[in-house]
């Protein structure tokens, strides 16, 4: 898909990822509705967009509620005529002592991380197929391919979940004109630690489940360089978005054998008795 002309809502659009895509799809011409419940940093993303020269729309959204949801596919659509691409990018981290996180944390995690893209889809895809063509972007992570560490398991489950849902939109809407991807990143600069929510572990048990995932040799990259990768795999019309290459052995190897790929990260565990 060309994007010049486009108009693309991007959720969780005011700052990391959102904000560098919605920038990088900016500076290509495309208009961008950027839906986010930090109000601060939507009126920064905002102006920041607005200085590229571009058409852009801020709205005030909370992905885990059903009528912001549709407000916000009603105020695109009224505002800029059209809605060419959706990215479904707004989302949370939970981890922690699995035998601690109530069922409400757990639903607090997957409101936003699971039905937000749901809700997105809901509100957003009925006018694609109508008009017969579009494009969805679901951000996932490298934890929704590979369990990074058991603390994660909640991350890990609502990201799997993503990749799973974006692989079934994709053979039921791409026939229909409808382009899907799902973004897989590793570790990127942003600020999604500011709303993470840990239970059931010390500062000293939280480095180390952070060291754990380290294994996987993860780069640093900026949201302003995922966002140029998904613009070129929007261009391309490329399903699994990966930027993070040293990821891709590591998935190699955990297809191959992913019974040996566990037991080789549990070293010295006894079996279970």
């Amino acid at each position: 898909m060309q994007l010049e002309g486009k108009v693309a809502v991007i959720t969780g659009g005011a700052s990391g990822i959102g904000r560098g895509t919605a920038l990088a799809m900016a500076r290509l011409g495309t208009a961008i509705v950027i839906a986010d419940v930090n109000d601060r940093r939507l009126d920064d993303t905002r102006a920041d967009i607005a200085a590229l020269g571009g058409r852009v729309l801020a709205v005030h959204c909370d992905v885990s509620k059903d009528a912001d949801m549709q407000q916000l596919a009603k105020v695109a659509l009224l505002e800029m005529g059209r809605v060419d691409i959706l990215m479904n990018n707004a989302g949370v981290v939970l981890r922690g002592a699995l035998e601690q996180i109530s069922l409400t944390d757990w639903q607090w995690s997957f409101d936003i991380n699971v039905f937000g893209v749901i809700r997105g889809i809901n509100a957003f895809l009925p006018q694609m197929l109508a008009r017969g063509s579009g494009y969805i972007i679901n951000t996932g992570s490298i934890a929704g391919l590979v369990a990074l560490s058991g603390e994660g398991a909640p991350y890990v489950a609502s990201k799997f979940a993503i990749v799973g849902l974006s692989e079934a939109l994709a053979l039921y809407a791409r026939p229909k004109g409808i382009g899907v991807s799902v973004l897989c990143p590793g570790a990127v600069d942003t600020h999604l630690c500011e709303t993470e929510l840990v239970i059931g572990m010390t500062p000293e048990r939280s480095q180390a489940e952070a060291e754990e995932s380290g294994v996987f040799h993860s780069v640093v990259m900026t949201p302003d360089q995922i966002g140029e990768i998904v613009v070129e795999a929007v261009r391309q019309n490329q399903f699994l978005i990966l930027p993070d290459r040293p990821q891709q052995s590591v998935l190699v190897t955990r297809t191959q054998d992913l019974n040996a790929f566990i037991e080789a990260r549990l070293p010295g565990c006894p079996p279970p008795s």
